[in-house]
Formats: C-alpha cells, sequence, structure tokens
C-alpha cells in the first residue's frame, strides 16, 4: 500500500487505534507476563541460593564450634583418645546407632566410651578395621551407672520417653528417703568399670511415675542432644596415675571427698543400682557391766556368847551339855 507520507502516518495510527487494538493489547498483556514470570522465577532461584547458603554457613559455624571445644577439651582429658566423626545410619532398628570413621586399627575397643566436650554420648557397640558402629544414649541397650555429685544419690540410668514424649533417661531405683534437687548434675558413677567416672551425663528435671514400693524414678535430660554428635571422641585407657581416672576435673566439676576414694571400697547401699562387696561387720562396743548394789546392813546388834537354837538347853559357858536322849521306838 503505498500512500503520500503525508497521509502515512495518520492512516497508521488510525488502524493501530481501532482495528489492532486487540492484537496490541494482547501482544502487550503477553510480554508483561513473560517478563512477571521471568522475575519471580529469578528471584525466587536467587532466595533459594541464599538459603542454601545461609543453612550452609550456619552448619560450619556449629561445626567450628564443636570442634573448637574440643580441642580445648582435649587437652584436659586423662586418657587416651581417638578422634571420631559420627553419621547417623537410618533403617528399620536403627535408632540411636553411629557410624564412626575409626575402627580397631586406630585403637578402638569394644564398650568404649564416646564424649564431647558437654559430656556423655553412648559407647562402641561393633567395630571393624576402618569403621566401628556405636549406641547413643536414645538407644534401648544403652546402660550406665549413675550418681549424683553430691554422691547421695545412686542407680541406673536407661532411656525412657518421658513428658510430652521428650527422649530421656530414667534414673532407677531410687530409695524412697532418698530425693535429688531438680537441676543436680548426674555423673557416671564408675560402677561396673564400663564408663570412667565423673564423665557429666545431665541433669535431674523431674520425678518420674510412681512405681510403688520404695523405689522411686527420676528424669534426667542429656546434656548431648543427637544434633550434637558429628564428632566425638573414644576413649582409651588412662595415661596417668590410677588416682587421675576421676574424669570430673575434665569438665570442671568437683566430687564429694568422700566420692573420690577407690569406688570398690564402699558400701553398697540396698537400694544401690550395682551390687557390690557387702561392708565387713564392725565389732560392737561391749557395754559396761553394771556394779553390784551394795547389800543392806542388818540393823539387830550382835550380841556376845553362843547363840542358842530352840530346843536346846540353854548351859553356861564351861559345861558340857548332857548327853541327848534317844526315844525307843515302839
Amino acid at each position: 500500500m503505498f500512500l503520500p507520507e503525508t497521509y502515512r502516518d495518520a492512516v497508521g495510527h488510525a488502524v493501530r487505534a481501532t482495528v489492532l487494538r486487540p492484537v496490541m493489547a494482547m501482544t502487550r498483556g503477553s510480554a508483561d507476563r513473560e517478563g512477571r514470570y521471568a522475575d519471580a522465577s529469578r528471584l525466587r532461584a536467587e532466595r533459594d541460593s541464599l538459603v542454601s547458603y545461609l543453612v550452609g554457613q550456619s552448619s560450619m559455624a556449629a561445626e567450628n564450634r564443636e570442634l573448637r571445644s574440643l580441642l580445648g577439651f582435649r587437652e584436659r582429658l586423662t586418657y587416651s583418645f581417638v578422634a571420631a566423626e559420627a553419621d547417623r545410619l537410618s533403617g528399620v532398628g536403627a535408632d540411636g546407632t553411629l557410624r564412626l570413621s575409626v575402627g580397631s586399627r586406630d585403637g578402638v575397643k569394644p564398650d568404649a566410651a564416646l564424649v564431647t566436650a558437654e559430656g556423655l554420648v553412648g559407647k562402641v557397640w561393633r567395630q571393624a578395621d576402618e569403621t566401628s558402629v556405636a549406641i547413643d544414649w536414645a538407644h534401648d541397650r544403652f546402660a550406665v551407672a549413675v550418681m549424683t555429685v553430691d554422691g547421695e544419690t545412686y542407680g541406673i540410668a536407661k532411656p525412657v520417653s518421658g513428658p510430652n514424649g521428650e527422649r530421656m533417661l530414667a534414673l532407677t531405683p531410687v530409695a524412697f528417703h532418698t530425693v535429688p534437687d531438680t537441676g543436680s548434675i548426674v555423673v557416671t558413677s564408675g560402677d561396673g568399670a564400663l564408663f570412667p567416672r565423673g564423665i557429666p551425663v545431665g541433669k535431674v528435671v523431674g520425678q518420674g511415675q510412681q512405681e510403688g514400693g520404695w523405689q522411686r524414678t527420676y528424669y534426667i535430660r542429656p546434656n548431648v542432644s543427637p544434633a550434637q554428635m558429628a564428632h566425638v571422641l573414644v576413649l582409651g585407657d588412662p595415661v596417668r596415675a590410677p588416682s587421675d581416672q576421676d574424669l570430673a576435673a575434665a569438665w570442671g566439676i568437683r566430687l564429694t571427698e568422700t566420692q573420690v576414694a577407690d569406688t570398690a571400697a564402699r558400701a553398697v547401699a540396698p537400694d544401690a543400682a550395682t551390687p557390690g562387696q557387702p561392708a565387713r561387720p564392725q565389732p560392737r562396743p561391749q557395754a559396761p557391766r553394771p556394779r553390784p548394789r551394795p547389800r543392806p546392813a542388818d540393823p539387830t546388834p550382835e550380841l556376845p556368847g553362843r547363840p542358842v537354837f530352840p530346843g536346846e538347853p540353854r548351859v553356861p559357858e564351861g559345861v558340857a551339855p548332857p548327853p541327848a536322849q534317844r526315844i525307843p521306838r515302839r
């Protein structure tokens, strides 16, 4: 269509404003929607990248804090140890199990204790040459002999479901007359020679369900949560004198002086968790013998002469008595 230049712009504008107006509107709308969708996808991708970066940074920061705490804690240990990375296993029956990056070639022994800078984690369950499988405190087969730092309460701590379904440890059996205070620190007692004495386990948070009889149960919230088990220390043998086998000082805990002595020499109460050698009976001191009572004095005055009994003749002194008369028998 050939039109003079003076009429071309006017005709084009009239056509765009009338006939092509709907087509122009649809084209402009589709372009706007495509731009908005492109912006949303770009913003969503940027948001996801930022979230993943922040999550990675938070996990790295937590890992750095955990490693720094372990570096400062390992210098206070009086036991040999092997540092290990722990990965939580998944699957049926794998609750509370960890795979360790160390094995028997690294010096890991069966039933060795696992600790962190916060306290007890668990123990080695199975081991191979290069890896090991451990159970933490939440595993059904886990049990540890514990006591309060004041040495007044002893028992066995086992995993249970506490209030609101929270996974905790139950301290049992506890004598009915023993009442640990809420917030009391619970450490390993060393009974059974499986876990060294003095490793922090948790704190008492309250009394459990009443089982009747003369015993009670108390809930313990562990110091180490499942999220803090990525890096652990596997304990070995003590590297110092036997008197330094108490690990409470490594965590800054001071036990009662009566409990620092050898555990085997302690007499185990009837309500204690682990039976031990009974104490030798001490001889009772003999009671003093009562003094004999004084005899009462006879008020009758003593008369001079020879006593005369009834039926005897009275004979003066110096005279022989008459012979006794015999009575003939009839």
